[in-house]
């Protein structure tokens, strides 16, 4: 693959490579706490760190609670909707991943869980992923510019991020990272309207909307700076 073209594509674990669990337990986690589920909670939880959505939450709704309080309530709501519903791959993972392996890219899966939470659910996929597979962005949300500059020492424009919040979308813009946004299964999530607000070029209903001549579109995109623009 020729040097300053996009080489590496990261994919968010959850809502991505997995059918989102997220935004169902969020929503969960707010209605336990007598507040009503909207945009602006949505995109102030996704993707930011326990802490920082523990703090907004407990200003948003008033909470006399503790951060730790709101976050033991989260892992305890987590654990119940795991208990009574399965993770599943997205519709057309192997095939995306097939194509982008041929193709030359390199992939990886980054998201909150830990390691083993991305083997037992993405575990049969692992051929497919680079390097150690997985990062955990727990404690560098949203962690583009780390996984970019810190983790792997690339230029902005030789990265693509597939992700499904807007606070990754909003990093990715921030120093023109090449961006495709993905919808959820979830009818209540907001996140496909906040990325038109913002103005997000690419927004995708399934990885298998993503082929090889929209990749080749937006590395040329990538190479004239142009993929925010």
């Amino acid at each position: 693959m020729p040097p300053d073209r996009i080489r590496y594509v990261f994919l968010h674990l959850d809502g991505v490579v997995l059918q989102s669990i997220l935004v169902p337990i969020i929503k969960s986690v707010v209605t336990k706490l007598g507040g009503e589920y909207c945009a602006d909670i949505e995109s102030n939880v996704l993707s930011h760190s326990q802490r920082d959505a523990a703090s907004f939450l407990i200003r948003k709704l008033r909470l006399s609670l503790s951060e730790s309080e709101v976050i033991e309530l989260y892992n305890e709501t987590r654990k119940a909707y795991l208990l009574t519903n399965r993770v599943r791959p997205n519709a057309g993972l192997k095939s995306f991943l097939t194509m982008l392996k041929a193709n030359g890219y390199r992939v990886v899966a980054y998201g909150g869980a830990d390691r083993d939470y991305f083997l037992e659910h993405a575990g049969t996929f692992r051929e497919f992923f680079d390097d150690e597979g997985y990062i955990q962005t727990r404690d560098i949300r949203p962690g583009v510019k780390e996984i970019i500059k810190n983790i792997y020492g690339l230029d902005f424009n030789e990265a693509l991020f597939i992700d499904d919040t807007i606070a990754v979308a909003l990093a990715a813009k921030q120093y023109e990272v090449p961006f495709i946004g993905m919808t959820t299964e979830h009818a209540f999530s907001y996140q496909r309207h906040e990325m038109e607000r913002l103005n997000v070029k690419y927004v995708v209903h399934s990885l298998q909307d993503v082929d090889l001549s929209f990749l080749n579109r937006l590395q040329q995109e990538a190479l004239c700076h142009s993929v925010w623009k």
